[in-house]
């Protein structure tokens, strides 16, 4: 299979719409206005950032800071302070290791399970509604798609990671 310049033209052209489409959804999606009416029951007490960090320590068990950090892609220290919202609110817990009693790992409660549960129920609610202003096609296509470039993304960022 040959590519052309022109097939080259075409793809960066498609790949700065789909960046400014990604970007204007993902400034809406992570609109701090969005999710207080997402999640009203949380306004004031968890950012944006600090639901996604909750939401992956549900699905990650009980990582040390750093491993977090890394999953998050921010810096420890940023991390620290993260966990120390977490805390506040009683959404996670610090814990030392079982396996290195030197280490700290991070827990999340019961309390933060029914938050993450909780925002898990809204952003549902949210997406279903977003989702009406396709057909019935086009939604499947839409879902289809988008976990084809997920992981495209994923598989990319594991290769960049792993240099």
């Amino acid at each position: 299979m040959t590519v052309s310049k022109n097939d080259f033209a075409v793809n960066d052209r498609q790949a700065d719409e789909l960046a400014r489409h990604w970007l204007e959804l993902g400034h809406r999606i992570m609109s701090r206005k969005l999710s207080s009416s997402l999640h009203p029951e949380l306004a004031g007490k968890l950012s944006g950032g600090q639901l996604h960090a909750l939401i992956l320590l549900s699905e990650c068990g009980e990582p040390r800071i750093n491993e977090l950090a890394a999953v998050l892609s921010l810096d420890e220290s940023t991390v620290t302070r993260l966990v120390d919202k977490l805390e506040a609110v009683g959404a996670a817990e610090r814990r030392r290791s079982t396996s290195d009693r030197r280490s700290t790992t991070v827990a999340i409660t019961k309390n933060g399970r029914e938050i993450v549960a909780l925002a898990h129920e809204h952003q549902r609610a949210f997406l279903a509604e977003v989702l009406t202003a396709l057909d019935p096609a086009e939604r499947a296509e839409f879902v289809r798609l988008t976990a084809k470039a997920a992981e495209a993304l994923r598989l990319r960022s594991a290769e960049v990671v792993g240099r």
